[in-house]
């Protein structure tokens, strides 16, 4: 059997949520569950918050799966953009600053939105909302609130018809520019890498100029393996990241509900690139390649 057999998106996952944001599954759960669907490399990207990596990073030591810790940061405004921060160190104080900063938005988002769903008829338990979350309040969390009053049949539904951008309960996240937060997570030890591209609904021509500016902030990546992007946008993705020198990244932004996707992995299985790619990841995070971790025949 060749060395890298069964390598690439179908042993890596870069891309997902834990309990810490908005996931469902605890951090180590979450590892668990990779470990099972047979992954080698993984990195939790939380939004706004690093609280789940120690307990990630030590559960997956555990199971012997490669780990990079992540965070995923939310920027733009109205035109969500969200950008990944690998390998940072999560006690650097720039990026505590800032995630506090970022937490303390996302509660003030939830309550508006919540005051707009009330104002539809949809009153949420707001004690019961909270209970809920085990860390950084986020949309699904209402979502899921919205499915146990049954004002909806599914988080899908809810998102669909009242929480997404142009929906009439949603509530935009304050402006944060793409170089302020590239410039959070290059202080604290991080590599940039954009997230679902083809979520900010932009043509190639747009998408190519915001790019090419952003790189000039320290943008080194882009994630063009994620559910959201067709099979006939790779090759597009692709050419952009080459042309700007970025390094691409693929995960399925698991978050264990059906607001995003269902399955760990899921997405990255057309990442034929993978044993070109991820070294130039480590080598802008300065760490070594685990080679060994990720080319062992075990699993």
């Amino acid at each position: 059997m060749m060395e890298n057999a069964g390598f690439g998106g179908f042993c890596v996952d870069l891309h997902m949520h834990s309990r810490a944001s908005d996931g469902a599954l605890e951090p180590a759960q979450l590892m668990e569950a990779a470990a099972e669907k047979g992954k080698r490399l993984v990195a939790l990207t939380d939004h706004d918050t690093c609280a789940g990596v120690p307990e990630a990073e030590r559960r997956a030591g555990e199971l012997g799966l490669a780990f990079i810790p992540g965070i995923e940061l939310g920027c733009g405004g109205e035109t969500e953009i969200h950008i990944q921060g690998y390998g940072v160190n999560p006690a650097d104080a720039g990026l505590m600053r800032f995630r506090e900063d970022r937490q303390r938005d996302r509660t003030e988002r939830a309550e508006r939105m919540m005051d707009l769903l009330a104002g539809a008829g949809m009153p949420l338990d707001r004690e019961e909302i909270y209970a809920q979350v085990s860390g950084v309040i986020g949309r699904p969390h209402l979502a899921a609130g919205m499915v146990r009053k049954g004002y909806v049949h599914s988080l899908q539904e809810a998102f669909d018809r009242f929480l997404s951008r142009g929906c009439s309960c949603y509530v935009p996240s304050p402006y944060v520019s793409v170089q302020e937060v590239c410039r959070v997570i290059l202080n604290a030890g991080g590599v940039p890498v954009l997230a679902h591209p083809m979520e900010l609904q932009a043509g190639e021509a747009v998408l190519s100029s915001l790019i090419h500016e952003w790189s000039c902030y320290g943008l080194a990546g882009m994630e063009v393996y994620h559910p959201s992007t067709a099979n006939h946008k790779v090759a597009m993705l692709l050419g952009l990241a080459r042309r700007e020198g970025l390094f691409v990244t693929g995960g399925s932004d698991y978050h264990g509900t059906s607001t995003k996707t269902d399955g760990i992995g899921q997405g990255t299985d057309r990442w034929e690139s993978a044993a070109e790619d991820l070294p130039r990841l480590f080598a802008a995070m300065g760490r070594p390649f685990p080679k060994a971790k990720l080319f062992r025949m075990d699993r």
